[in-house]
């Protein structure tokens, strides 16, 4: 699969296909500072597969998401990171079944990632082409969704760890186009559908702060977790 160098245009088979889709998958509720924009970040947890298909389905706004590399990479390394990552690791699958999941899953999902166009990340120098790539998107005011959490060990009600790759994100575009983004910080909640949104906020004021990216990270990750606390009103 072609890397995705910041063409935000998807397909019009994959248009149809999503329409379908609607048709048996529910759409959420929005609650709390859904006065969303355009060219902006917007935080979520993952939810497995859930929070993706969603937001791919009904977000408002026109936007590519970051997804990680393997998917983008060939039927071997997708086959791989589904039978050994997702399934077995992170949705914690026997190993015998995830091997079944993911040869059965594989070719659809591979269909699926085609539409979808994600801009792949990298857990080493390589991101910096993914911030490279996620600037002209921003530049063309589609926005960028990002899942920060550490799934290294499965997907967590409780969020336990962000990654700061989204202020790195939002400092390279400052430096290179000087705009200010609005990061929005969301959770969504399954069951109900829900998603919410806490206030917006823009890279300037969370990088004046005195503190480090990683502790920006870590503090939307806290306010993430209160969001969740939410969900059992």
């Amino acid at each position: 699969m072609k890397r995705n160098r910041g063409e935000i245009k998807k397909p019009w088979w994959f248009k149809c296909l999503k329409a379908v889709m609607r048709l048996f998958i529910k759409k959420p509720d929005w609650i709390g500072d859904v006065d969303f924009e355009d060219g902006a970040i917007y935080l979520s947890n993952h939810a497995g597969a859930c929070a993706p298909l969603t937001y791919e389905l009904y977000f408002p706004k026109p936007f590519l998401f970051w997804g990680t590399h393997e998917m983008m990479g060939t039927f071997s390394q997708r086959w791989k990171y589904l039978a050994f990552t997702y399934f077995y690791r992170k949705k914690h699958i026997c190993k015998f079944l995830s091997v079944i999941i993911a040869t059965v899953a594989c070719p659809f999902i591979h269909l699926f990632y085609l539409g979808l166009r994600p801009l792949p990340t990298f857990s080493d120098a390589r991101l910096k082409t993914t911030i490279y790539d996620s600037v002209k998107v921003l530049e063309k005011n589609c926005s960028i969704i990002i899942f920060p959490e550490d799934s290294a060990d499965g997907y967590h009600d409780v969020l336990k760890h962000y990654f700061a790759g989204f202020m790195k994100l939002a400092e390279c575009t400052y430096k290179t186009i000087g705009k200010n983004l609005s990061i929005f910080n969301m959770y969504l909640d399954k069951k109900p559908k829900r998603v919410f949104v806490a206030p917006k906020k823009d890279y300037l004021t969370l990088a004046s702060q005195g503190k480090n990216i990683r502790e920006v990270a870590n503090d939307l990750k806290d306010e993430a977790n209160m969001l969740k606390e939410k969900t059992s009103l």
